[in-house]
């Protein structure tokens, strides 16, 4: 809503997914964006930040195009 300071429906919203079943601990992601990605006790993918910035979207791009498994998914990034 205009002047509220908080995002109308209009406004894209990423959403972060990682599977950890798939991913084999490369931890492209993590040394990418460790304020997005962390990892579990197994060195497993963990999303930290489900929601983060749209201002992280290009390197949210990167970190799952460089995952080795597909493991991650970004829900409303644009593809370049």
């Amino acid at each position: 809503m205009p002047g509220t300071g908080t995002p109308d429906d209009s406004e894209a919203r990423l959403t972060v997914v990682a599977d950890n079943e798939t991913c084999v601990t490369s931890n492209l992601c993590v040394n990418r964006l460790p304020e997005v990605f962390g990892q579990d006790e197994d060195g497993c993918v963990v999303v930290l930040d489900p929601h983060p910035s749209a201002e992280l979207a290009r390197e949210l791009l990167r970190a799952r195009r460089s995952c080795p498994t597909r493991s991650i998914r970004v829900e409303g990034l644009a593809e370049d």
